[in-house]
C-alpha cells in the first residue's frame, strides 16, 4: 500500500479521535467521514493490487471446501471420587 494512503487514514483517525474528545457532534461526524472516505480509498487500492495480481493470496481464500460440522450439545459431568 501507498505510504501516503495510510498517513492520510492515520490523519483522519488521529482527527477523529481528538473530535471524539469534545461536545461538537457535526465535527465528529465530519471527522468520521473523511476517515471512512480516505479507508474507501485504500480499500480501492487493496483491491485494485490483488485484480492485478500484486498482492499474496492468503491460504484457503475463497475456498469452497466444506466441513462436516457437528452441532451437539453436552453436560459436564463432576465425578467426586
Amino acid at each position: 500500500m501507498p505510504g501516503d494512503q495510510i498517513g492520510n487514514i492515520e490523519a483522519a483517525l488521529a482527527d477523529l479521535e481528538t473530535a471524539m474528545k469534545g461536545d461538537d457532534k457535526a465535527q465528529i461526524e465530519s471527522k468520521t467521514s473523511a476517515l471512512q472516505a480516505a479507508a474507501q480509498l485504500l480499500y480501492a487500492a487493496a483491491s485494485q493490487a490483488e485484480q492485478g495480481g500484486g498482492g499474496a493470496e492468503a491460504p484457503n481464500a475463497g475456498s469452497a471446501k466444506s466441513e462436516d460440522v457437528v452441532d451437539a450439545e453436552f453436560t459436564e459431568v463432576k465425578d467426586d471420587k
